[in-house]
């Protein structure tokens, strides 16, 4: 019965780094533009019984305009509304600026490659307990 517990999981942490690697892969194979966009509004969303904000970004690039809304929501309405932001988003997709944030989506990355190693070791025996 363990077996199939460790067996999910593994599948869980191998389908959710297949799902994120798949967003980042326009990401990571083409070139990376840098623009600068302007904090228009907030988008908000209640989370535990509290309100949570993101930033709606707007910018202009490719002879078009664009607004993205930030993926990382907060409590606080933070940068405030008229700040400049600068983004990045691969070369003819500007649908998919975002706030760089290399470190954070590093760790992401890395944890589930941890916890995919670790129920591969705990299924062949090599971890104990």
């Amino acid at each position: 019965m363990k077996l199939y517990f460790l067996i999910a999981g593994q599948v869980l942490c191998l389908f959710s780094i297949w799902v994120l690697a798949r967003r980042d892969w326009v990401r990571l194979t083409r070139p990376a533009l840098r623009i600068d966009a302007v904090v228009t509004g907030y988008r908000s969303t209640w989370n535990e019984g509290a309100r949570s904000y993101a930033p709606v970004y707007h910018f202009t690039s490719e002879g078009a305009e664009h607004e993205v809304v930030e993926a990382v929501y907060n409590t606080v309405q933070r940068p405030p509304v008229g700040s400049v932001v600068s983004l990045t988003y691969p070369v003819g997709r500007p649908e998919l600026a975002q706030v760089p944030r290399p470190l954070m989506w590093l760790t992401v990355y890395a944890l589930l490659a941890l916890m995919e190693a670790m129920l591969l070791a705990k299924m062949m025996g090599w971890l104990e307990g």
